[in-house]
């Protein structure tokens, strides 16, 4: 009866520590305390890393409304297996990363010049800070663009970006807040929004990584969180579900960066202004490193958008690279400077009912695929979609280098071209059939060899 008793005991206390494991749900709020609070609704703690250490391998943090000056390392405690970060529900989030500038000196001899010291900036014309939360009266949405997922904004872009310029007199004579980097003594010379204050709204330099610290290990669940001035670095991220975030104005090659990453899924994501020194910059990006050890066809990244936003990238809305598969439902792309959804290097893209407008390109695959992939070209397939008003083609094709032998294929069903400078266009010897598509408006409905069927002629 005795040892009976003993393990008993033991059953029940080794449940009771294995349980308590498992799961573990924290709350992060602005008016937390991390050295008194215990991380209960009741006593969250203050700040996302220390939710983040203070969890087992199983966790979920909810936080509280407000603006927190922090990134997330998802690897920040070892061992984690499983990670969800979510917003409480019916509360905005936002994380405000890069380095904030809310004090400033007047520049004697100006009037709207002012000056501070910064760690880190960049004199490429391609290069923008921002003055936060002051609306970009350039991203106006007019009222035949509203769009569902817009959410009813007024503007496409909350922070203005002050525009590079070669001079401090520049900065004086500009019609618009504009900025210039004193290189060697690391002084920045700025002008802000006339009526405007740097208390209320400062200004970002924007740098890192917003979410970063994929190890393959980690299944990841994020809802309901916006980033500003850095990206969500997802790459080796498998599994992971993003919904309703948000990333704007990240200094990055992807807002959402999700490389070596099988099976992400974004719902109802928005990617915005994303810029890089060169000129790049993708909403959503993704890449597939392969290793020698590496079996060409297997999985490398796999994702899918669902009712996506993706706009005033500096490059594309939607890109993904070598071997990468991707699939686009629904969803909007519209102002990126360069392509709208555009892919290559291999990839296999499907898109249904997607919307691509005002970019420079609607549609697009392109270029070759890299020698040691091992695969044959690039191809996409896309159903119901509707590509109006960009200022070059509606759809392109093209393979770049060796056409004739390893040719790119588009195949488009039930498409819609609208006011482009040409409504479908394939270069080289690239394929592109359309099937049942209609152009309206174009300068040139159809350019180069293609394969047109309609339920008129097919047999």
């Amino acid at each position: 009866m005795k040892h009976f008793f003993i393990v008993f005991i033991s059953v029940i206390i080794g449940y009771t520590v294995f349980a308590a494991d498992k799961t573990s749900i924290v709350y992060v709020s602005t008016d937390g305390n991390d050295f008194l609070n215990n991380g209960t609704i009741n006593k969250p703690y203050k700040t996302i890393k220390k939710a983040l250490i203070s969890t087992g391998n199983d966790a979920t943090i909810i936080i509280r409304s407000g603006d927190y000056s922090e990134s997330i390392n998802i690897s920040e405690q070892a061992n984690r297996r499983n990670l969800t970060i979510k917003s409480y529900s019916g509360e905005r989030v936002r994380l405000l990363c890069g380095e904030r500038i809310e004090k400033a000196e007047k520049v004697s001899g100006y009037k709207k010049v002012l000056k501070s010291s910064v760690s880190l900036c960049s004199n490429s014309p391609n290069y923008k800070i921002f003055q936060h939360d002051i609306a970009d009266k350039e991203t106006l949405i007019s009222p035949e663009e509203r769009h569902p997922l817009q959410k009813g904004k007024f503007y496409r872009c909350n922070s203005t970006p002050l525009h590079h310029v070669t001079n401090i007199k520049d900065i004086e004579s500009a019609q618009n807040p504009a900025f210039y980097y004193d290189e060697k003594n690391k002084l920045l010379y700025f002008s802000i929004v006339e009526g405007t204050s740097l208390d209320k709204n400062p200004i970002y330099l924007p740098k890192g990584n917003g979410l970063y610290g994929g190890n393959n290990e980690i299944d990841l669940t994020v809802i309901g969180i916006e980033i500003l001035y850095a990206p969500f670095n997802l790459s080796r991220c498998p599994g992971a579900k993003i919904i309703d975030c948000a990333v704007k104005y990240a200094f990055a090659g992807g807002g959402f960066m999700y490389h070596m990453s099988t099976g992400i899924e974004f719902i109802r994501c928005e990617a915005a202004r994303v810029f890089t020194e060169s000129g790049n910059g993708d909403g959503f990006n993704g890449h597939a490193y392969l290793l020698p050890e590496n079996h060409p066809q297997a999985k490398h990244t796999t994702v899918s958008l669902t009712d996506c936003w993706a706009h005033d990238n500096y490059d594309d809305g939607y890109s993904n690279h070598e071997r990468c598969e991707g699939i686009v439902r629904g969803g909007l792309f519209e102002y990126n400077g360069k392509y709208g959804v555009g892919s290559g290097y291999g990839v296999h893209e499907s898109a249904f009912n997607v919307i691509a407008r005002k970019n420079r390109y609607g549609f697009a695959i392109c270029a070759d695929v890299l020698e040691n992939e091992g695969g044959y070209a690039s191809q996409m397939v896309a159903h119901n979609c509707i590509s109006e008003n960009n200022t070059e083609a509606g759809y392109l094709i093209y393979t770049s280098n060796t056409p004739n032998t390893n040719p790119n294929s588009m195949i488009l069903y039930d498409c819609y071209s609208f006011n482009n400078k040409i409504g479908f266009e394939v270069q080289d010897n690239s394929i592109l059939k359309i099937i049942n598509c209609k152009d309206s408006n174009s300068k040139i409905p159809y350019k180069g060899n293609l394969i047109i069927e309609t339920f008129d002629n097919l047999k």
